[in-house]
């Protein structure tokens, strides 16, 4: 039985030896074919340098049938056989076809095999002009949560504008990067990186795969603030006769000129809307101005419409801007200063002067003096009435209640003026006196 085995294996060990025989020394020759052998194409960046590019829909392969000995055949696969084709032998945009080279492993002698067949015999390759070119980016927004607003004009980006290079007909069609930000749920400031989409001028999507873009991303830094509607305001202070069935009060655009009829926007996160509302800017949906319009102090100037009687007070120069800001405010409207209008129809002013001045309540022991020998008193009051008061026709009191002989004697009293028909008396007065003890 063991001998049997001894043959057996003997006669396998003979067999194998003959067959390798046969493929190494009788027939050294063998044939295979590589098929898809990727081409690789050299030189690309001076292509580039002469405004052209590649626009081929499929990378380039080649199939090689060769011959060769079998022990330098079995070497080779696919990958490791090389195909170069030199792109800097191009020169003009169109069909181009160009040779190529092989290049074996580097184990293997450069002339071992024959290339019975190459398919194909040269590459073809379009090649396209190539342009670059900056395009602007834009911010589309969605999806905004009501009463809630995005500053886009003050959005941060860290690319304003991206560069585009690719077939020149492709980049010609080309007008901007948009990127879309989804506001759905959002309350507060946004800052990530998003992608674009580049649009014609139609809007319409431009895809390309041979269009290069750069940088891929943009970073955006959004706010995302509540927006509330105000009124504009100036507070009133009534007095001198005058209530506010007496006068109107007009808010004007002092850019435009033009009466301010509507809300103006103003946004803020809600901690500094309550910020602002404690500290009495907003009250009662009312953006107000630190401006006072005392009516009892100002007098007002003649309107200056010969076809309107009355007084006016103008208040220039009141900048919205400035008074959101230190609130961390901004200011969503056209309206960046106001000009206020107060208008007193059918009133008018005179200056009075007044050279006699009543004593009250003089303390007992004492004696005044008045240092003050007159005063101008202006009068506010109908347009009809006021050309017929007389300093006669006013009366100047001076409460020395409180007088006592301190010093040098000087004292100084506020007025009380009695009125005079339906006019008022525009401001406060002060007259000036020596007191004096009795045979002092």
């Amino acid at each position: 039985m063991k001998t049997k085995i001894i043959y057996g294996v003997l006669a396998f060990l003979i067999a194998i030896g003959l067959w390798l025989y046969v493929v190494t020394v009788v027939n050294p020759e063998w044939e295979d074919t590589f098929h898809n052998i990727p081409v690789v194409l050299e030189n690309e960046d001076i292509l580039l340098e002469r405004g052209l590019m590649l626009a081929s829909n499929e990378d380039p392969t080649v199939t090689l049938k060769l011959s060769g000995n079998r022990a330098d055949m079995i070497k080779l696969n696919n990958g490791n056989i090389t195909i170069r084709a030199d792109l800097s032998r191009i020169y003009s945009a169109g069909e181009q076809s160009i040779s190529y080279s092989i290049v074996y492993p580097g184990d293997v002698p450069s002339n071992a095999f024959e290339v019975l067949s190459q398919t194909p015999q040269q590459i073809t390759l379009s090649v396209v002009e190539r342009k670059s070119k900056p395009v602007d980016v834009v911010l589309k927004l969605s999806g905004a949560e009501p009463g809630y607003e995005a500053l886009v004009d003050e959005a941060v980006l860290d690319y304003e504008k991206i560069t585009i290079a690719g077939p020149a007909d492709v980049i010609d069609r080309i007008m901007e990067a948009e990127v879309l930000i989804d506001l759905t749920g959002q309350r507060g400031t946004i800052s990530q990186q998003f992608e674009y989409v580049l649009r014609d001028a139609a809007g319409n999507a431009v895809d390309s795969k041979w269009v290069k873009a750069t940088p891929q991303k943009i970073h955006c830094t959004l706010k995302i603030q509540k927006v509330q509607e105000v009124s504009v305001a100036v507070e009133i202070l009534e007095g001198a006769g005058i209530t506010s069935k007496d006068y109107t009060v007009t808010y004007y655009n002092q850019e435009t000129g033009e009466i301010i009829k509507t809300p103006i926007k103003i946004a803020g996160s809600e901690t500094q809307l309550a910020v602002a509302q404690s500290a009495g800017i907003l009250r009662d949906n009312k953006l107000l101005f630190d401006t006072k319009i005392d009516l009892g102090l100002m007098t007002g100037e003649p309107i200056g419409d010969p076809l309107v009687n009355g007084l006016q007070i103008v208040i220039s120069d009141l900048n919205v801007s400035d008074l959101l800001t230190p609130y961390e405010l901004t200011n969503q409207s056209d309206v960046n200063v106001v000009k206020v209008v107060v208008q007193m129809p059918k009133l008018a002013a005179k200056t009075v002067r007044v050279t006699a001045f009543e004593k009250i309540n003089v303390p007992e022991g004492l004696q005044v003096d008045f240092k003050t020998k007159y005063l101008d008193v202006i009068m506010r009051g109908p347009d009809f009435q006021l050309p017929y008061i007389d300093p006669e026709d006013i009366t100047v009191q001076v409460d020395f209640s409180n007088a006592t002989v301190d010093g040098d004697g000087s004292f100084t009293a506020a007025v009380i003026f009695t009125r005079y028909n339906q006019s008022f008396v525009v401001d406060h007065y002060i007259v000036e006196a020596i007191v004096t003890p009795v045979n002092g």
